[in-house]
């Protein structure tokens, strides 16, 4: 399994997670490979992937993105501590069934996730020494999503 199609899973999961749940339509970017670091913009929401391979995933977008999209999952204005609950629910939601479509494409690699992190901040740096990691943009009407995926030991 290379992590471009465990990427390609996840972009299947945002598509229709982000269709149900915001009633918007993601339009999926190009897979890449990401550089050891990457500069948030703003809002990321860190899940850690464990059983068959040791990894994590990474939803980052800025404040003003995660606002609006959390907005439109609630149906109102929301505060900033419902938006922080509303997207970590997004990203567990996302991650859950992309991890379950990786899952089904790959028997025996039984991969788990933790609960998710949640980093706020201006010139926040995101760096994964360790990882081989790809990444891709979502392109929605609230905004720009970027999901990173990455594991250890290689693609």
């Amino acid at each position: 399994m290379t992590d471009v199609n465990c990427l390609k899973h996840f972009a299947v999961a945002i598509k229709n997670n982000l269709s149900s749940m915001a009633l918007t339509e993601a339009q999926i970017g190009e897979i890449q490979v990401q550089q050891m670091s990457f500069s948030s913009k703003g809002f990321a929401v860190i899940i850690g992937i464990t059983g068959g391979r040791s990894g994590r995933v990474i939803i980052d977008t800025d404040m003003a993105t995660a606002k609006a999209l959390s907005n439109s999952i609630n149906g109102e204005d929301i505060d900033e501590e419902f938006v922080l609950d509303t997207m970590a629910e997004v990203a567990n939601i996302v991650s859950g069934n992309g991890i379950s479509l990786v899952n089904n494409a790959n028997p025996g690699m039984r991969l788990m996730l933790t609960p998710p992190s949640i980093f706020l901040g201006e010139k926040l740096m995101i760096v994964s020494p360790k990882l081989n990691a790809e990444m891709m943009t979502i392109h929605t009407d609230f905004g720009e999503l970027l999901i990173s995926i990455g594991f250890e030991g290689g693609r």
